[in-house]
């Protein structure tokens, strides 16, 4: 009795509900049966004039106990002309649990031109979930398999072979480097060969003089090369420091070797006056300056000859 009374009222209300509205359509499945885990759309039509509008209820998640909502509810129009508007809505379900499933009936109004609201009630569909049958009388159960391990190909171990000989021969560039650096050769074995002192400091002053430093108004940067020049030649001649030293202390070491005095003489005067050109803003006469670069050579190839000799004396 009490269920009979439950399907008038349901049907008394479905009647008030639709009464004076235009009919509904049906919501859809794209398939009525799934397997487990399978995904579906749950598709919601709506047909409506230009113009109008329309408002959907929300669809409760979950929709119904044991179907799950993947992807929630989106609309898409289908068609469209000056008469008419389709529309879609799509709601992507999935189930985990075998049975059938009632999905819930929708509710979408819609506002016509006149200013009506028509009322829609949509019938839910039924939802068939099945699972993989399996025949018991002939299934066995069988143990998890371990991981399938494939053989090494060669084309997989190449990329690491070359990697490896860079990585080596990048190594042994390096120790071959040092090794060589140290022995005072070329990557490839050859010696090194330095030039001596004095054919690095004619080089060095000769090029100053083809510069032409005091004559263009740059006499600080001309005495300073030279000098500069001259240390050089003296700390690879005589062993002595000469560079990052006042020159009256780099003097007083090149009094200690045997020099003519004269040579002495005229490199304390030079030294002295590019001393005061670079500090005291002296500045220097023309018959001055054309003498350092003669002076300078003389020092070197003078020196240089007491050098050949002192290594003859030797020999004999």
């Amino acid at each position: 009795m009490r269920r009979l009374l439950s399907c008038l009222v349901v049907l008394l209300a479905s009647a008030v509900l639709m009464s004076g509205q235009e009919s509904a359509p049906a919501t859809r499945l794209s398939r009525d049966t799934i397997l487990i885990g399978d995904q579906l759309e749950w598709i919601i039509p709506l047909q409506m004039e230009p113009g109008e509008k329309y408002f959907l209820e929300d669809i409760a998640d979950p929709p119904a106990p044991g179907v799950e909502i993947i992807k929630p509810l989106a609309i898409d129009t289908i068609a469209s002309n000056r008469k008419k508007i389709e529309i879609e809505g799509k709601v992507i379900l999935t189930s985990f649990d075998s049975g059938s499933y009632y999905l819930p009936p929708l509710i979408a109004m819609i506002e016509r031109k006149s200013g009506k609201v028509d009322t829609l009630f949509m019938e839910g569909p039924t939802l068939e979930v099945t699972t993989v049958p399996i025949d018991t009388a002939t299934y066995v159960i069988k143990d998890i398999k371990g991981q399938i391990k494939y053989p090494l190909k060669f084309k997989e171990v190449i990329p690491w072979v070359l990697l490896a000989l860079l990585v080596a021969a990048l190594i042994y560039a390096i120790v071959r480097w040092i090794r060589m650096r140290r022995a005072n050769r070329t990557f490839m074995g050859k010696p090194i060969v330095k030039d001596p002192p004095h054919i690095v400091a004619l080089r060095a002053l000769d090029k100053i003089r083809k510069q032409k430093l005091w004559q263009n108004d740059k006499q600080k940067q001309f005495y300073t090369e030279v000098t500069d020049a001259l240390r050089v030649y003296i700390a690879g001649r005589y062993g002595i420091v000469t560079m990052e030293r006042p020159s009256r202390e780099m003097l007083a070491d090149l009094k200690q070797q045997d020099l003519d005095p004269k040579l002495y003489d005229n490199m304390e005067e030079l030294f002295t006056r590019a001393d005061l050109v670079k500090f005291a803003k002296y500045q220097a006469s023309a018959e001055e300056n054309e003498e350092v670069i003669p002076d300078a050579v003389r020092f070197v190839n003078a020196t240089y000859m007491t050098q050949l000799d002192e290594e003859k004396k030797e020999e004999d």
